[in-house]
């Protein structure tokens, strides 16, 4: 009787050992480890166009890389006016690959210096990250 007491006991210490190293070793946000994630990393996340004419449309690409071990998906791309169009890409983008967004700005009556944001959201560690660029508008004379 004593061994059958001694050999639960035991089990009961090693399960509750098992448990602790369980959980400490998982992420708490949903049982994944972070390391099996994606994560987004922008190589350039500002640009600046510079000084352009009231009325042209300019465009830029930010480029970025999948730095997790996850597929990453973009979910949306929030812009902060009416005068920026965003795209996404629409596929996901495989652990170690590159993506783009591309960001057109209209600067019809936007004279003066102008500071956009673009809200990247995704399936990321960093689920929210913000890109940005500054152009200074220039009334058009004619």
């Amino acid at each position: 009787m004593k061994k059958g007491f001694a050999t639960v006991l035991l089990l009961f210490i090693a399960l509750s050992f098992w448990q602790c190293n369980f959980t400490f070793n998982t992420d708490s946000a949903g049982g994944e480890s972070q390391s099996d994630s994606a994560k987004i990393e922008f190589e350039n996340p500002n640009h600046d166009f510079g000084e352009i004419k009231e009325g042209e449309i300019v465009s830029t690409v930010f480029k970025f890389k999948n730095v997790g071990s996850m597929p990453l998906n973009i979910a949306s791309v929030d812009v902060t006016c009416g005068c920026t169009v965003a795209e996404k890409p629409e596929r996901p983008i495989g652990a170690g690959k590159t993506g783009e967004i591309k960001v057109e700005f209209n600067s019809a009556g936007k004279v003066g210096i102008n500071k956009k944001y673009v809200t990247v959201t995704s399936n990321a560690v960093n689920g929210s990250e913000v890109v940005s660029f500054d152009v200074i508008v220039n009334k058009n004379e004619e």
